[in-house]
């Protein structure tokens, strides 16, 4: 019934989530390092939550290789995001495509986690585990090429 009702809750939280990516849709963002590190904390803190109440159907080992499988992933697609100098900033446009694979991962991940299943919620953290891992790789990859950028402009 705790279970049920934390994914229940978490509807409007993914809800909301999905409003905010799509406004980030095609439009230039400054790129700071906080807001990297934010996003790269933010991801296995929701992970640590869901595991947490939904602990009878963590999936071990399986869970620690889509985790490393999603990371490669993620270094790979977060040269997907443009990133350009904008005198003391650097300013990224994120691609649709990476902001569709999030929402569709995550909201997988809620929808399998709400059945009550062992067998679903278990495919469902596993989904989380590759979701968290393409964040990490993601940001790992904006950190590195945009400080790659602010050293070759001078900015930073």
């Amino acid at each position: 019934m705790v279970l049920r009702l934390f994914s229940l809750l978490t509807i409007p939280i993914t809800l909301l989530g999905f409003w905010g990516v799509g406004r980030q849709l095609r439009k230039p963002q400054r790129l700071t390092a906080s807001s990297v590190v934010i996003s790269a904390v933010m991801a296995p803190l929701t992970l640590f939550i869901n595991l947490l109440f939904l602990n009878r159907a963590a999936p071990g080992c399986a869970g620690l290789a889509l985790l490393v499988l999603g990371a490669g992933f993620g270094l790979a697609w977060g040269r997907t995001t443009k990133l350009e100098a904008a005198g003391e900033s650097v300013v990224a446009r994120r691609s649709v495509l990476h902001l569709v694979f999030w929402a569709i991962s995550y909201a997988l991940t809620q929808l399998l986690s709400m059945l009550g299943d062992a067998n679903l919620v278990m495919g469902g953290l596993a989904a989380m585990f590759f979701s968290t891992g393409t964040t990490l790789g993601t940001q790992a990859s904006l950190w590195r090429r945009q400080r790659r950028l602010r050293r070759e402009s001078g900015t930073g």
